[in-house]
Formats: C-alpha cells, structure tokens, sequence
C-alpha cells in the first residue's frame, strides 16, 4: 500500500518436523518504516479438522512526510477457522496491541491531540461463504465475506465492520471477468473519536493510478482518512492479445472508490 523502495526476506518451514505446522518468519524495511512478523498456522489442530493460528508482530510505520505521524505497534492475535457447514467459513480470533503515536509540528491539531500510547484487546470474527470454483486465480464463481472487529478494551472503543464481494465469470474460452466490491465502516461505541492511526484508507490495489491515502477527507491539508470507505473494481483478462508471449499479461480494468466521514469535525466531509 505504499511507494517507493522496499527491502524484504522471509523464512517459510512448510511442514514443522513433520507436524504439518507451518511457520512464517517476515521481516520488512522500506521508506515508510519495517516491520517483523511471526506467524504459525497449524490447519489441522489435534484432528479436529479446525486451524489454529498465531501471530507476534512489531511493526513502525513512518508517515511523518505525508500525514504527520509515526505509528509504533508491537502485540499478538490467537485465533481459528474451520468450515461451520457447506462452502460457510468461521474465524474468530483475539488480538492485543500496545501503540505509541508521535506527530510533527505540520500535524493537524486533531492528530496532536491523539499523540500518546494506547492499549487495544479486541475480538474479531469472520463469516466467509466461498463459492469459487479455486482460491488461487479463480475463473468461475462467488465470495461473500463479513467480518467485525469488535472493542474488549480501547480508549475509543472503535468498532469495525467489512464486507468483501467477489465475481468471477468465464468469457469465452480464455477471458476471465471479475467483479470486487468492498465496503467498510468504524465507528465508535461511546462517540469517541476513532484513533487517526486507525481511520480507513483505501488500499493501493483497489484504486490504481491514485497515490495511497491521498484521497478523502482533508484538515489543514492533510489527509486523514475516514469513518467509512467503498470501492468498486472490474477487471478482465485478454490473454489473446500477445498468444505468443508467455511473461506479459494483459488486462483492462476500471476502479472507483471513496473515502467519507470525519467524526470529530463533520464539516471536513465537505471537501
């Protein structure tokens, strides 16, 4: 979701000892911060044909040029997934993060207000219900995914909720058309306002040609994301334009999105 140079390596042990236990091992630096990341994923948890995840993640996100603050996270999420009946998909899961916010002096006053430290544990879950013919490039079929996130201990007791679509139809023998659509809210339960760190952009992938974050609401020029976000994306393939060359791809797309809502000063909407 961002520009500009990036350093990376990953360790990935498919099968623990045997155990059928994976792990991921991510490390991540660029120009906008680095983050750590370690993860397991046992999919099959004493046979009980449930998975079973974990995840340590300490992550520093540098926006001081663009936005006027640094974000430091570090914290842990439990949690599992299994089929709760036919294609009907359950994840639920814990988390809890400790985050240290710092702004500049271009900051807007509504972000130097929120500098500080703060501890988040929260509960997720997630309903997905997965019609598509394969998970990896799929060609034909539905997805339909809900899920909220949802306050146990937080300064703004935040709630979040996302509902994701997917469409993938076959034309002809080769094209593939896809149809994606994302709608996501936060608000808070007790009319707090929502962390900035927290406030919802739109992801680079889903509003292509446009800068990240760099849409939506505005406070002293500064863009600070929203209470509410959609997008809409069409893509498809056309693999026949170059039959002959097996490393080019080619497809035609169209993306739409907006970013709205500024709980703390309803006027912002405006522009």
């Amino acid at each position: 979701g961002t520009s500009g140079s990036t350093f990376s390596f990953a360790i990935k042990e498919n099968n623990y000892m045997g155990t059928g236990i994976k792990l991921n091992t991510q490390v991540a630096i660029s120009n906008t911060g680095l983050s750590g990341i370690f993860s397991t994923n046992n999919p099959n948890y004493k046979n009980s044909n449930k998975g079973l995840f974990t995840r340590l993640e300490a992550t520093q996100i540098d926006h001081m040029n663009k936005f006027g603050y640094k974000s430091t996270k570090t914290g842990f999420s439990l949690g599992t997934s299994f089929e709760q009946s036919e294609n009907l998909y359950f994840s639920p899961s814990f988390s809890t993060y400790y985050e240290t916010l710092d702004t500049s002096s271009t900051a807007s006053n509504a972000k130097k207000k929120q500098e500080g430290s703060y501890l988040d544990a929260r509960f997720s879950y997630g309903l997905t219900l997965n019609k598509l013919n394969q998970n990896w490039q799929p060609s034909e079929g539905t997805k339909n995914s809900f899920s909220q996130n949802i306050p146990i201990y937080s300064d703004d007791w935040s709630l979040v909720n996302s509902y994701k679509f997917a469409k993938y139809l076959r034309l002809g023998r080769e094209n593939i058309f896809s149809l994606n659509f994302l709608a996501k809210t936060i608000n808070s339960l007790t009319g707090e306002d929502v962390r900035f760190s927290k406030r919802i952009l739109i992801p680079s992938r889903k509003l292509r040609g446009f800068e990240f974050g760099k849409i939506g609401p505005i406070d002293g020029g500064d863009h600070i994301g929203g209470n509410y976000a959609a997008a809409l994306n069409f893509n498809t393939t056309l693999p026949q334009l170059f039959p002959n060359l097996q490393d080019i791809d080619f497809s035609l797309f169209f993306d739409a999105a907006n970013v709205w809502g500024v709980d703390y000063d309803n006027s912002l909407d405006n522009n």
